[in-house]
C-alpha cells in the first residue's frame, strides 16, 4: 500500500497537470495552436497515463482502508478516465469548450478531495 504522503504527492502532480492542460487547451483554442503527435502528445499521454494508474492504485487501496465519507470508488475510476481524457484533449481540442470545463472542474474537485481526506487523516 502506498504511504498516505506518496498519495498526496501523486495527488499534487495529478492537480498540477489538470491544471497545466486547462491552461493548454485554452490557450491552443485560442491561438488555434496544434501539437506534433509522436514529439509532444504521444508522450505526454503515456506519462500522465502511468501517473493516473499510480495514484488510482493508491487512492483505491486508501479508500478500502480508510474508508472516508465523502469519496468512493467509482469516483476514483471516474476522475482517472477523465484525467487521461483532459490531458488528451488539451492538446487535440476536439471537445467543446463547456465539456471540457466541466471534465476539469471534476478531476480537480475529486482530487482535492482525495487531498483533503489524506490531510484529515494525517491529523488525527
Amino acid at each position: 500500500m502506498l504511504q498516505p504522503q506518496t498519495l498526496l504527492k501523486l495527488t499534487e502532480q495529478m492537480i498540477e497537470a489538470a491544471e497545466k492542460g486547462a491552461a493548454r487547451y485554452q490557450e491552443g483554442k485560442e491561438n488555434n495552436h496544434s501539437y506534433d503527435f509522436y514529439e509532444t502528445i504521444k508522450p505526454a499521454v503515456e506519462e500522465n497515463d502511468s501517473l493516473a494508474a499510480h495514484w488510482a492504485e493508491g487512492a483505491l487501496e486508501f479508500i478500502k482502508a480508510r474508508r472516508p465519507k465523502y469519496v468512493h470508488a467509482e469516483q476514483i475510476e471516474t476522475a482517472k478516465d477523465n484525467f487521461l481524457e483532459l490531458i488528451l484533449q488539451s492538446y487535440v481540442h476536439h471537445i467543446h469548450k463547456k465539456r471540457f470545463k466541466d471534465i476539469t472542474e471534476s478531476v480537480v474537485y475529486t482530487l482535492q478531495t482525495v487531498k483533503d481526506e489524506i490531510a484529515s487523516e494525517d491529523s488525527q
